[in-house]
């Protein structure tokens, strides 16, 4: 679904996964649940389009599940903040708060992903806040596009009724999430794109 020239949700997926484009070069922020890479190709397809470049928010299983298979068919880079980047290589777990995120993580088991990359290696078409609490490397990135700002948040901000909010169950560190989002909203004038939920415009 187009949200904005040159920038799209796709549809159907679990967790919300986004494309824009800044010039010639096609970035996707996120990898949906394992499971629904058939929506990820069929945007592709559909589009004439390949991610150059693959945004990781966090490093949830929602949100990195089908990593794998897009890296395998499109061979994009991918960036994720350090803090999360040993969960994606497979060099680490991600804690987990309760037990309910931990049974989450285990059932969605995500294949490593070797070469992704630190955010700090991001050329500036994108700009990288860092917005922890709902995992310890939780990023959002911010752009430009035809003169308005976008963030895509990930998990940092969910929407329900058109508003923001901390989602306290899975989020690691509840209060430096409720300072992320704080951080988040003094972006204002901005369009907040979450991870779950729809497109909220600051004023």
């Amino acid at each position: 679904m187009k949200i904005a020239d040159g920038l799209f949700v796709i549809d159907g997926t679990n967790a919300n996964v986004y494309v824009f484009k800044i010039g010639n070069k096609v970035f996707q922020v996120d990898s949906a649940l394992k499971g629904q890479f058939n929506k990820i190709r069929s945007f592709y397809e559909s589009n004439g389009l390949k991610p150059d470049v693959v945004l990781i928010t966090h490093a949830h299983p929602d949100h990195i599940g089908e990593l794998p298979k897009t890296v395998n068919l499109y061979s994009p880079k991918v960036y994720a903040h350090g803090l999360d980047l040993k969960v994606i290589r497979g060099e680490a777990k991600l804690p987990s708060k309760s037990f309910l995120a931990s049974v989450f993580s285990a059932f969605y088991r995500v294949a490593p992903v070797k070469d992704a990359d630190d955010t700090a290696k991001l050329t500036n078409e994108v700009t990288v806040i860092e917005t922890p609490g709902h995992t310890p490397g939780s990023v959002s990135y911010m752009i430009e596009l035809n003169g308005e700002k976008f963030i895509f948040v990930g998990d940092a901000a969910f929407e329900k009724d058109g508003r923001l909010y901390v989602n306290k169950r899975f989020s690691l560190d509840y209060l430096l999430a409720e300072e992320s989002l704080k951080k988040i909203e003094s972006l204002k004038p901005i369009t907040v794109l979450p991870g779950h939920g729809k497109p909220v415009k600051l004023v």
